[in-house]
């Protein structure tokens, strides 16, 4: 019996500082022999209180390490999030959040690959849970993407289907979760709307909470630029708005306005050929200028690269149209509204603008099919 009672003694004595308030237990990798870990952390009202990068404040704990484990005291300031330093290069670290009244066991099985557990708080308890699997989503698609020449949209639709679906059975299983607002976050515009405009009342109680609100702003002014576009394009559709005008020169030098070719159907591809995705794009457009012969007129005009670039574009790629030069520029861009590379405009024999595309994108020669009949 004497033997007993130490041992139950430092047994009661263990379980007692696992579970202080405001503490948390790190165990490292059973391989790590480091002698001391860094954590640092920044209050969550720090994050979203900071005016500008220099008013965040990472604080940063250089803690003893016995017997392979490490223990924290949480900052009594408020709540936090905090990231646990990998002393071996790694892709990601070990992150948690927690109230300066908590207390969890952190269990880091490795570094890299990272894999661990946090343990103690029903918010980070979720989160790990649905991590898991998500994660393992995540390293399926990484391996089709990287393994495999072929993989098609469809391929990656599907994860990214699973995906989706494993966090909105999580939100529906577990709508008061404290949780909610952070695994949200990794839904796309529509969805997270949706899942963000339905949160319970327990769920908006979470500390996370202001990270969901801020992801809400980004998605509603994403939502109103998308209107916005949509209302651009129905205005470009109903043929209307006359093309924007402009004089440029040709290679040989010679002043080209777009007036020039009143009459004809012209189409303005901006390119660059920085921009791979353009220089994608031209087989199709070459198919398209000999398609319609004299129907069309096909105008490039070379954004963003100095005028040896441009000439040397033009000559590598054979580009068979006229090719005039902008430069910089910025005022056309401007005037037609370009928000990325390639941007194709089709503008009637009127002198209106019908079409503005901007990508590249198949459905554009349908369009162009159906205006040059």
């Amino acid at each position: 019996m004497k033997k007993l009672i130490p041992l139950a003694a430092i047994a009661l004595l263990l379980a007692s500082c696992s579970g202080d308030k405001g503490t948390v237990t790190i165990q490292l990798p059973a391989d790590c022999a480091e002698k001391t870990i860094v954590v640092s952390h920044m209050t969550i009202d720090n994050i979203f209180n900071a005016k500008q990068a220099e008013d965040l404040k990472v604080i940063y704990d250089t803690l003893e390490v016995k017997n392979g484990v490490a223990t924290l005291h949480l900052d009594k300031a408020g709540a936090a999030r905090y990231s646990i330093e990998p002393p071996v290069m790694a892709r990601m670290q070990p992150e948690f959040y927690a109230t300066p009244d908590e207390s969890l066991d952190v269990k880091i099985v490795s570094f890299d690959p990272l894999d661990y557990d946090v343990k103690g708080t029903k918010l980070m308890e979720d989160i790990m849970a649905i991590t898991s699997q998500t994660q393992a989503i995540q390293q399926e698609y990484m391996d089709l993407v990287t393994k495999n020449p072929n993989v098609t949209e469809e391929q990656v639709k599907e994860i990214r289907d699973r995906y989706d679906n494993a966090i909105k059975k999580f939100v529906a299983d577990n709508p008061k979760s404290h949780a909610i607002p952070y695994v949200i976050q990794d839904l796309s515009g529509d969805d997270f709307k949706a899942a963000y405009d339905n949160m319970t009342p327990e769920a908006k109680k979470s500390i996370l909470m202001p990270f969901a609100e801020l992801y809400n702003q980004e998605v509603e002014q994403m939502v109103k630029d998308r209107e916005a576009e949509e209302a651009r394009q129905a205005e470009v559709a109903s043929g209307k708005i006359e093309a924007p005008g402009f004089t440029l020169p040709d290679l040989a030098g010679k002043k080209v306005s777009l007036s020039d070719f009143r009459g004809k159907w012209v189409v303005l591809d901006f390119w660059g050929s920085w921009c791979g995705w353009c220089v994608k794009g031209f087989p199709a457009l070459k198919e398209a200028y000999q398609k319609y012969g004299d129907k069309l007129v096909v105008i490039g005009i070379d954004c963003n690269e100095s005028e040896e670039d441009w000439r040397e574009g033009v000559k590598k790629h054979e580009l068979p149209w006229l090719n005039v030069y902008n430069g910089s520029d910025r005022a056309l861009y401007e005037a037609y509204n370009i928000t990325g590379f390639p941007t194709k405009a089709i503008i009637n024999p009127e002198g209106k603008l019908v079409d503005l595309t901007t990508g590249e994108d198949p459905s554009f020669f349908t369009r162009l099919a159906a205006f040059i009949q």
